[in-house]
């Protein structure tokens, strides 16, 4: 099994910029593990406007589902680079991303193939060589005496200050020669059969220092660090340096919408399979559009999630009323509460509907999602000085306040209250309550009118925030993805990891990394997904989920199964009828309805 995800102690989005002056040790610390980036291939031209799926003509250069992409940090928006990925990999929205507005059949526009950017990219342009005082060409190697360029101060923030880091040693110990064995054939087998796609990925198959494979940012180097990786991620590249914006091309005025497609499209259009994006011009619109993230503080993913979501749908209604296109993306995110208020004077009652985007749910300590969402539709009473005004009775009077659910949307966001104030304290503090999350949940507390009885949901994204508190840490995405299975997104660096991994974060483990944003996605087949998680799924011994632990050279201690968190159900010798499956697999409900 993999082992907990655990934080670098140091993360990038709290150390100061280092000096200009440490260009040379920075250079010096990744050349030993890192490779000078590779030239780039001519590109045939004929591909610029090479038709990839014929029957998807508004996204005629694919879905995007076959690449993998890390993001760049720019010191402090790792908020940003989570949110993102998330947003790209869940399909239904990615494709309305990219789908909008129709295209123009009769005027084509040119694939994206490569990104340079109006302006050099500032990593890339750091490791150039640089001319010298007298003019002559002088290799900016480490440890030369000739000047070099200084970087700006996206670059000065993206790595750490102090001397060159080395990795760790290995001499003397044969059976961990980091430098050999560096693809397993047995794991490559697994891995290729359960996805095919990863056939076509130039990647090591073999684990790295957290015991995950790495796919972005990969060495010859199985002990480097994750801020190596993360370092050699930028020189292998591809960089997509996303310093402009395509919103002409969409005859749209440049929006957070605008901003966002370009980063789907130009990832989705890209001629690499791998590589990074720089999204310069989206965290420049961030900033325009919203004061609270033109700092370079830590920030909520939370927040950022519901700013993000809220403008692209507020951008896209804006260009519908103006041209009478139409798009559903707001069946994606969006549901309706219903607030009900019983007068217990008079008996009356009063409700009022409301728009969500996400439900943010009040912790518990040792409780499970599940529970939290009883709660969250739990009685509550409206008593002292919260009473509630009746309009029958013409004053105050004691009353009982229940919220439901009244329609479900497509794409259920949980967000984890783990950041309270502590009066004592005077401040926010976290939360490192244990709250189990399982593999699929089934919505019932839902009102009488509603469209559906109840709905089904399978998770398939969560956000971790690593940290003390809100005011710093990191964040990371793990992300169920159609093609490669569950994916690792920490900034530049992607890594494919078990699934046992991803049940890993409940809050009350070691280090900080805990879940804070849940994303279910609706299940539309309940009888065909059934079938394939009891039959198909993970317990069968033809299609059991990749264990790595056999192939990593130092023992990992066995980790006891936990068939109640993760939804995993052992396949039964007869096949029980329908309605015992259903209630088998998911046995429980969240409230009264």
């Amino acid at each position: 099994m993999f082992r907990k995800w655990k934080a670098d102690k140091s993360k990038r989005d709290t150390a100061p910029p280092p000096s200009e002056n440490d260009s040379d040790s920075l250079k010096a610390d990744y050349t030993h593990v890192e490779s000078a980036p590779a030239p780039e291939d001519p590109l045939d031209p004929a591909l610029e406007y090479a038709v990839v799926d014929p029957a998807q003509p508004n996204m005629p250069y694919g879905d995007g589902s076959d690449k993998v992409f890390g993001m760049e940090n720019f010191g402090y928006t790792c908020y940003i680079a989570s949110i993102l990925q998330t947003l790209y990999y869940t399909t239904s929205f990615r494709h309305q991303i990219l789908a909008f507005p129709e295209r123009d059949a009769a005027h084509p526009r040119k694939r994206k193939l490569r990104v340079h950017g109006h302006k050099p990219h500032a990593f890339l342009s750091s490791l150039a060589p640089t001319p010298s005082t007298n003019g002559s060409a002088a290799a900016s190697t480490p440890g030369s005496s000739g000047s070099t360029t200084p970087q700006n101060s996206k670059v000065r923030s993206l790595f750490k200050p102090g001397p060159p880091q080395s990795a760790p040693s290995t001499a003397g110990n044969t059976d961990r020669d980091s430098k050999t064995d560096l693809n397993n054939p047995e794991l490559q087998n697994l891995l290729v059969a359960k996805y095919p796609e990863y056939a076509n990925l130039d990647i090591h198959y073999s684990l790295n220092q957290q015991r995950n494979i790495t796919l972005v940012g990969v060495t010859d180097n199985q002990a480097a660090t994750s801020e190596q990786r993360k370092r050699q991620a930028l020189v292998r590249g591809p960089i997509i340096n996303l310093d402009h914006s395509y919103a002409d091309q969409y005859g749209m005025s440049e929006t957070i919408f605008t901003a966002l497609k370009d980063v789907f499209e130009c990832v989705t259009e890209n001629v690499s399979k791998v590589g990074i994006v720089s999204a310069q011009q989206l965290v420049e619109v961030v900033k325009k559009e919203n004061e609270m993230f033109r700092s370079s503080m830590h920030q909520d993913a939370h927040e950022f999630l519901n700013f993000l979501v809220n403008n692209v749908i507020e951008a896209l209604d804006n260009y519908c009323n103006a041209t009478g296109a139409e798009t559903d993306i707001h069946r994606l995110f969006e549901g309706l509460l219903t607030s009900e208020t019983k007068c217990l004077s008079c008996e009356t009652v009063s409700t009022r509907d409301e728009l969500f985007l996400d439900l943010s749910i009040d912790l518990q300590p040792n409780t499970s999602i599940t529970h939290c969402l009883k709660m969250f539709s739990q009685s509550e009473m409206l008593t002292e000085s919260n009473k509630f005004y009746c309009e029958s009775c013409h004053s105050l009077q004691e009353a009982a306040k229940t919220i439901k659910l009244k329609k479900l949307p497509k794409i259920l966001a949980l967000h984890l209250k783990r950041f309270k104030y502590a009066e004592e304290l005077g401040r926010n503090v976290k939360l490192f309550y244990r709250v189990e999350y399982t593999k699929t949940l089934r919505i019932f507390n839902t009102t009488e009118g509603s469209e559906y009885a109840d709905k089904m949901y399978e998770l398939y994204a969560v956000v971790v925030h690593i940290g003390g508190g809100p005011s710093h840490g990191h964040y990371v995405a793990i992300v169920k993805t159609d093609r490669f299975g569950w994916l690792l997104f920490d900034d530049e660096t992607v890594e494919c990891v078990d699934e046992n991994f991803v049940y890993r974060f409940f809050g009350d483990g070691p280090g900080l990394a805990t879940a804070y944003l849940l994303f279910y996605r609706e299940v539309e087949n309940e009888d065909e997904f059934i079938d394939r998680l009891l039959y198909n799924g993970l317990a069968t011994s033809e299609n059991e989920e990749l264990d790595t632990s056999a192939y990593h050279r130092v023992s990992v201690p066995d980790v006891a199964a936990e068939s109640e968190t993760n939804g995993d159900v052992a396949a039964e010798k007869e096949k029980p009828d329908k309605q015992e499956r259903k209630k088998r697999v998911f046995g429980f409900k969240l409230g009264k309805g």
